[in-house]
């Protein structure tokens, strides 16, 4: 796996995604649960946040290691921009890594988030590794997942075959008419090689 880039998440949404940590801890705790520690493996555009820091977003994409009964309310917060702006970041009841392109050892490949208080929670919070989180943006492949496979290229420095070949393993596992994400594969592929074949040669 490529090695992981620092953290860039912005602070005011680590801030609002630690306080939504905090009630989905309250709520395991309140309902007598005292097993091990809840992995919690995020997805989408926080993810994106975590490794390039390139964009703000409002939804929480994430699945778990148990089946988890999420409280019905709670799970939305606001936060500020610098410049006042009030924005808020809520938990996506309908995220679902069912129908997204996921490789079978990506809970496993999952990283850490660092310094958000898991020591101190019954939910431990990790972001899907860089090749894991492109890879997952290829089946529905908007241009918003376009923009973001690109983003983590570059901030992850992806190589294309690692891409293709992550990418392909996954989609073993999968039933259904491939070709489309078989495009897919070959776009976000040619994506991610042409700013490497154009970047200038260091003097």
């Amino acid at each position: 796996m490529t090695p992981n880039p620092p953290n860039q998440a912005f602070p005011e949404l680590t801030a609002a995604l630690a306080r939504i940590l905090d009630r989905l801890d309250a709520s395991l705790r309140e309902s007598g649960y005292d097993g091990e520690p809840v992995a919690m493996y995020l997805a989408g555009g926080l993810a994106v946040n975590y490794y390039c820091g390139s964009r703000y977003t409002g939804d929480i994409d994430a699945s778990f290691s148990h089946r988890f009964l999420l409280p019905a309310d709670g799970l939305i917060t606001d936060y500020a921009l610098a410049d006042g702006e009030k924005r808020f970041l809520y938990f996506d009841y309908n995220y679902t890594d069912v129908f997204a392109l996921m490789h079978e050892c990506h809970q496993e490949d999952s990283i850490e988030w660092a310094g958000i208080g898991n020591e101190r929670r019954k939910i431990h919070l990790r972001v899907l590794a860089p090749l894991d989180l492109a890879v997952s943006k290829i089946a529905r492949f908007s241009e918003q997942d376009r923009a973001d496979i690109r983003d983590i290229a570059r901030a992850c420095q992806l190589r294309p075959e690692a891409l293709r070949q992550r990418a392909e393993e996954a989609l073993a596992d999968f039933i259904g008419n491939k070709r489309p994400v078989l495009t897919n594969i070959d776009l976000a592929v040619r994506d991610i090689t042409q700013p490497i074949r154009t970047a200038p040669t260091p003097q």
